[in-house]
């Protein structure tokens, strides 16, 4: 299913819970202002292409929903089959939790709720998650470095969303500074939860620090004058991220000639010749290719020296030689009027590989982990 047909089944939803909301009523306590579900609106503008149905290819997922509030985002995805935690901290969270509570005892849900204060030293449920939903959170964490590191330590792909600023309040513009502003307690809607505001910039450095890659990137907003100390000039990027250890490359590039199947969720052998289609999501990416892979040893032992040969679009590219076995990392740099295409076609070529043998039909060349463009 398309992204497009989340956002229908999201506002169906809404309206379920929106009538046990009203039986339950506002005697003990008020329900969350906000409306978690159009957060779905907010990524149909943002994910492209093969991402658009993300959701549907991980349905039946575990999923972590850090900050969820009244629990409505983490109750549908469990409609749709997920697996969900959903996380909050009573401290701050609107009703102290016990919108959330009653929703999922209204809904007689499995769900399971987790009270935790993100600000303290915390370590998130054993275990690994395939996705990651935090959502308007990130701004009000006092160490949002530790928490992106210690996800990346856990979850292959993420939904993120804070605040982000081209202008400081003096109006310097930092948009292309890799910074964040602090801000003072009463500084921004007289909300002392409010701390890092992370330029464009800044915000797609600490990503890339914490071991994270960018597949769809976008903000909405005031995408013009946005400061940090001010609710007029609010503008949020949105952006689907995954882990550059933990998830398979073909769900990111598609996949053409030469791999084999995958192989523990993490990573796949080629042959000696193999391709891949890299879509070209964000503008501002740094136009170089990346392959991370593996010099077998059984290989290194069969041919010695490694070459390896790549193309894009036909353009060749430098060849790389590996002597030694073991992990490595190709890179080159894209020719820039190819960086204006909606994707490009990269094509690898090894010296030699394994051929088809007793003990494997298999044509083997390396073991990739990771590629992309950085």
């Amino acid at each position: 299913m398309d992204i497009s047909g989340v956002v229908q089944e999201a506002h169906a939803f809404r309206d379920k819970l929106a009538a046990i909301k009203a039986a339950i009523g506002q005697s003990e306590f008020g329900w969350y202002p906000y409306d978690s579900l159009s957060n779905f609106n907010s990524l149909q503008r943002v994910l492209k292409g093969q991402f658009r149905t993300i959701l549907d290819e991980l349905k039946g997922a575990r999923v972590l929903d850090i900050g969820a509030a009244d629990g409505e985002l983490a109750f549908f995805l469990e409609s749709k089959g997920f697996s969900v935690i959903a996380i909050d901290h009573p401290f701050t969270n609107f009703n102290g939790m016990r919108g959330i509570r009653k929703l999922k005892e209204a809904l007689h849900s499995n769900v399971e709720i987790i009270s935790a204060d993100l600000d303290s030293r915390f370590d998130f449920p054993a275990g690994q998650y395939d996705l990651v939903f935090i959502l308007g959170i990130l701004y009000h964490l006092k160490n949002p470095y530790y928490i992106l590191d210690l996800l990346s330590q856990r979850a292959r792909f993420c939904f993120l969303s804070t605040r982000v600023a081209r202008f400081t309040p003096d109006r310097v513009g930092i948009q292309k500074l890799p910074v964040a502003y602090l801000l003072g307690p009463d500084e921004l809607n007289h909300d002392w939860t409010n701390y890092w505001i992370f330029s464009d910039a800044g915000l797609k450095r600490l990503l890339y620090r914490t071991g994270w890659e960018i597949c769809s990137y976008g903000t909405i907003g005031d995408t013009e004058r946005s400061r940090p100390d001010t609710m007029a000039n609010d503008e949020r990027a949105l952006c689907l991220i995954r882990n550059r250890r933990l998830t398979d490359p073909g769900l990111t590039v598609k996949l053409l000639k030469g791999w084999h199947e995958l192989e523990e969720n993490r990573w796949r052998w080629t042959e000696r010749r193999f391709s891949v289609e890299i879509p070209l999501q964000d503008p501002d990416a740094a136009g170089v290719l990346e392959l991370e892979f593996v010099y077998p040893d059984p290989v290194k032992e069969r041919i010695g020296l490694l070459r390896l040969n790549a193309s894009i679009e036909g353009a060749p590219l430098p060849e790389t030689e590996y002597l030694a076995s073991g992990p490595h990392v190709y890179r080159a740099t894209v020719p820039p009027r190819l960086l204006r295409k909606p994707a490009l076609l990269v094509e690898f070529e090894l010296n030699e590989a394994i051929p088809p043998d007793a003990g494997d039909l298999r044509e083997r060349g390396i073991i990739v982990s990771n590629i992309g463009l950085r």
